[in-house]
């Protein structure tokens, strides 16, 4: 199956078991194909999956009363993606999760990641490295809002992934950045001024 030694790669640096074969990734992941735009969660509906990312890019993102949206998190291959909290707390999702363009994505059931998780230490140890790295993605973004300027955060986005720029849309990187458009426009105006 597309994307299974990719998934495994990664599941096995973070519970860190090489002789570990993972053989039972095949009956438990399947391989789904969402067309752009497509949504893999739709906010109020009850999150039942999680998913690993193979190729393409999703966004996690909330929509206020006024339907306005607001990008969480931009999921890459090799990203994990299924809204940790709404699956956890099992109401109607918070969270949307969208295709911004083709997307695979090997999918699993939650409920029976829980069950993996409460019957074998690799994924009691997976599901550790799985909320610690949420965890601290969470405190960097509220870090990064609340301390740096909006100029300071694209820079930091930028330089976690060069092709950002190409790769998502300037109005979903404001949202991202919690700016508007027309200030991320003028960020990059003033970077090619100083170059010059």
């Amino acid at each position: 199956m597309e994307g299974l030694d990719y998934l495994k790669k990664t599941l096995l640096s973070f519970a860190d078991s090489r002789d570990r074969d993972l053989q039972e990734l095949e009956q438990l992941f399947t391989l789904k194909t969402y067309k752009k735009n497509d949504f893999f969660l739709k906010e109020k509906n009850i999150s039942k999956n999680i998913g690993f990312v193979v190729s393409g890019i999703l966004r996690e993102f909330y929509t206020d009363k006024d339907g306005r949206e607001y990008n969480k998190t931009f999921c890459l291959p090799g990203y994990f993606t299924g809204s940790y909290y709404d699956l956890s707390s099992a109401k109607p999702s918070v969270v949307s999760i969208q295709a911004m363009t083709d997307v695979k994505i090997l999918v699993m059931s939650y409920s029976e990641y829980k069950r993996l998780v409460s019957n074998d230490i690799f994924w009691l140890k997976i599901a550790y490295s799985f909320a610690h790295n949420l965890l601290i993605s969470k405190i960097e973004k509220e870090y990064q809002l609340l301390t740096l300027s909006a100029t300071e955060r694209y820079d930091l986005l930028l330089s976690s992934n060069k092709d950002f720029k190409q790769l998502i849309p300037d109005y979903h990187i404001a949202s991202y950045l919690g700016i508007t458009p027309i200030s991320l426009s003028r960020i990059r105006s003033n970077k090619i001024k100083i170059r010059n």
